[in-house]
């Protein structure tokens, strides 16, 4: 036999034995990959039991099922008989069984434990809104002994969890002390996909953290499905879809492939009133499909900035001969409505009044050529704006510190981080007038505006820049806030999200 062969033979029985163990099933001594993969299908095809075929289906692939995979290979199984259980079970798996690499793994089953998927956080070093959360709410789990769990991430090649490197460990849980310099981790090696272990969860709690990448949804939604695993997830926005005119048609597309999944989740915590609510509507629609909705919470997320953060703004001392400055925080896109900031500004610049105003957040090319294009032009004729797409947080935790507003006023948010870090910050928001932002407004310390109509934008923009009676006031308001913390979000979060789900029973 050749050295391939033996090896794939061995990692087979292998996932086949641990398997066995799993589920109780009794093995000859020393079994061939073959011997023990018969018995094991004999039994699941007889039981018929889904938990049982998904994981079946991982031990012969070495991967998570996707709906259609799982689909096969159980009316392969209803269609045998006890003599060709073994030969059906092949056959319904032929087609997941070709990945490459995947057939080498090895699993582990992961039991009665709470998994904490945090993947796009452990792989790059964006850090947004999304990932601003996950890193400031997971590492509040660490080393509780009322919050075990354990962090994974998705394989290389998309197809099951694996643990975390420690350089990815770094990612997630020391963002602001980092051990490892920011890099980029190169690509995974042949070598570290064949020697990856596949961590196989069962009868247990899973939390997604972000908005899992579109190629992994299948597997989630199969395992969301057809295992004996509970599944909550945060809710952010359901902006791709609600607010589809403003994204390109690509995000709407993923996002519904994360609907598919999320449509068999047990929980989903939305991070606002208003993310709920558009959960609860997405929720009221899966009747009509047959499908049980997941129960809807709302965990509105911190209003706390960091520790290093308020101590850079601590360090900064402002020239009150500067004139004042204005910033726009927040990814660059039709949404964010960044276009209605710049017109104002312009139009208050044409006034006569003196002030700075600065744009801050990433963006495509195609969103970002002509604004930036514009600002180059005002920038020539005299108006003191500017635009950046990469700023350190440091930077920009210094120009919350200088300014004497900062606006936010987007058409369409599932929370608005820039709002609850600015009045953090104790700097006053002009922002919007619904949804979530008038939910963060709520508080105080900000004025309020339609972000659809220009000239409100106008005289608020303003009235902001000559009255300091009505700033004065602003910060009245805000020094009388006491801001959530990502502790007690975090508190929050587990109980509505993992501790109700967690299985209490004995393990068997």
């Amino acid at each position: 036999m050749r050295p391939e062969t033996t090896a794939l033979h061995a990692a087979l029985r292998s996932r086949v034995e641990v398997v066995a163990r799993t589920l109780s099933i009794a093995l000859p001594p020393a079994p061939t990959a073959a011997e023990a993969l018969e018995v094991v299908a004999r039994r699941v095809a007889a039981s018929a039991d889904p938990n049982e075929i998904w994981l079946l289906h991982v031990a012969i692939t070495g991967v998570f099922p996707e709906p259609d995979d799982f689909g096969r290979l159980r009316r392969a199984l209803v269609l045998s008989t006890p003599a060709t259980a073994y030969l059906s079970a092949l056959e319904g798996a032929i087609e997941a069984a070709s990945q490459v690499f995947a057939s080498l793994r090895s699993i582990e089953v992961v039991r009665d434990e709470v998994l904490v998927d945090v993947d796009y956080c452990a792989r790059w070093e964006h850090n947004t809104g999304i990932q601003r959360v996950v890193r400031h709410t997971v590492p509040e789990w660490q080393g509780r002994e009322d919050r075990p769990h354990r962090l994974v991430a998705w394989t290389e090649d998309q197809t099951g969890y694996t643990s975390l490197t420690e350089r990815q460990l770094d990612r997630v849980l020391h963002w602001s002390d980092r051990r490892f310099p920011k890099e980029l981790d190169p690509r995974a090696t042949n070598r570290d996909l064949e020697q990856a272990a596949l961590l196989v969860p069962w009868k247990s709690t899973i939390l997604v953290t972000e908005v899992p990448a579109d190629g992994v949804c299948p597997e989630l939604s199969a395992l969301a499905q057809f295992s004996p695993n509970r599944v909550s997830i945060i809710g952010y926005d359901a902006i791709p879809l609600v607010s589809a005119d403003t994204l390109p048609d690509d995000e709407s597309e993923r996002f519904a492939h994360f609907l598919s999944f999320a449509k068999h989740v047990d929980v989903i915590a939305g991070i606002s009133g208003s993310a709920a609510d558009e959960f609860r509507a997405f929720a009221s629609m899966l009747p009509s499909q047959g499908v049980e909705p997941p129960e809807i919470v709302t965990v509105s997320l911190a209003t706390e900035v960091s520790s290093s953060a308020r101590a850079a703004v601590e360090s900064v001392v402002v020239d009150p001969k500067e004139p004042p400055l204005i910033i726009c925080v927040g990814s660059h896109e039709p949404r964010k409505n960044q276009e209605a900031v710049l017109f104002a500004a312009q139009v208050l610049f044409r006034e006569g009044l003196d002030f700075r105003i600065v744009f801050v957040g990433s963006g495509s090319r195609q969103n970002t050529f002509r604004f930036d294009a514009k600002v180059s032009r005002l920038q020539k004729e005299g108006m003191r704006v500017e635009s950046h797409r990469r700023l350190g947080d440091d930077d920009l935790w210094s120009l919350f510190a200088r300014a004497r507003f900062s606006v936010f006023v987007s058409l369409h948010e599932g929370f608005g981080l820039p709002v609850a870090e600015s009045l953090a910050f104790g700097t006053p928001v002009l922002t919007s007038d619904f949804g979530s932002l008038d939910e963060v407004a709520s508080v105080g310390g900000c004025v309020q505006v339609d972000p659809r109509d220009d000239e409100s934008i106008v005289d608020a923009m303003r009235r902001l820049l000559v009255d300091d009676e009505l700033v004065s006031g602003l910060h009245g308001e805000i020094t009388e806030q006491t801001p959530k913390s990502w502790g007690e979000y975090a508190d929050e979060l587990w109980q509505s999200a993992v501790a109700p789900l967690v299985r209490t029973e004995a393990v068997v």
